[in-house]
């Protein structure tokens, strides 16, 4: 994609963006993303929202330029709705889910918001869900709740437990690959449900079960067979991490003994070595 094509696309998001966004507030352009930010003293309500999923879906398919433009408007103020709506949690269980992040927003806002271990490249938070968008749960807004971390993570668990898990399942050679890829915005989260996973771990008929979440949207379950398979799952990884709104994770996991177990494919002239990584958790 060409920079004047990118620098077009930046111009038409901010002047979209600014059109819906109250007085109050206005949406500035970096490089390669977009912060909404407050006139008063110029601090943030949405920051670093990164430009390039929008530019590779366009570049991708450019005859759906439209359609990715106003999609990628449509979630950035839909986010700017949930930070600015009342995050009140008491009489609102029903609303609250959890959501996977990569660990390093934990380690760049440390302290800000309620967070559970989950991989050494993931972590749990939790989401106040405003039906077009949701906040990040604060400690301040959980202390405020008089509700402990363990009462904050049932309420989340059993409204999780309560959605749909479509599936769409692709056979690529004896590779079997699942997409949970639900319009909620907690596709990713649905790897919480240990009981799916083992579900599917029993019925796989290769020799490791896969998994993979990429962004927020999508879910990838596999029935892997060799090391064929395992390549095939950190490609779509990678590549889906790429493409997605709100990237998490780029690294495959293998399901072993009831842990996600992070995996490398590497590269040995024209055959590929599986390696394993060590899964600290903070």
């Amino acid at each position: 994609m060409t920079n004047n094509v990118r620098q077009s696309l930046k111009r038409r998001v901010v002047e979209l963006i600014g059109r819906e966004l109250p007085d109050e507030l206005f949406c500035e352009a970096e490089e390669d993303s977009l912060s909404i930010m407050r006139r008063a003293d110029r601090s943030p309500v949405v920051s670093v929202i990164p430009l390039e999923p929008l530019y590779r879906r366009v570049e991708d398919k450019p005859d759906e330029r439209r359609t990715a433009l106003y999609a990628f408007v449509s979630r950035v103020l839909a986010a700017v709705r949930g930070h600015t709506a009342d995050r009140t949690l008491a009489g609102r269980e029903s609303r609250i889910y959890p959501v996977l992040q990569h660990a390093s927003l934990l380690r760049e806002n440390s302290g800000r918001w309620v967070s559970r271990p989950h991989t050494e490249e993931t972590a749990i938070l939790y989401a106040l869900d405003h039906g077009e968008g949701y906040t990040l749960i604060e400690r301040e807004a959980l202390a405020e709740a008089g509700w402990s971390e363990e009462e904050l993570h049932r309420h989340a668990m059993a409204n999780l437990q309560g959605l749909p898990v479509p599936i769409k399942t692709q056979l690529v050679g004896l590779n079997r690959i699942h997409f949970i890829s639900p319009r909620d915005g907690y596709a990713a989260s649905r790897v919480l449900l240990t009981s799916m996973l083992e579900e599917m771990e029993r019925s796989k008929t290769g020799d490791a079960l896969g998994v993979a979440v990429p962004h927020q949207d999508v879910l990838i379950v596999a029935d892997l067979h060799g090391e064929t398979g395992a390549t095939l799952l950190a490609r779509l990884a990678q590549d889906f991490a790429a493409k997605g709104p709100v990237p998490i994770c780029p690294l495959p996991f293998f399901w072993e003994k009831g842990e996600l177990v992070p995996f490398l494919v590497v590269q040995h002239g024209t055959h590929h070595r599986v390696r394993r990584q060590t899964n600290r958790r903070d």
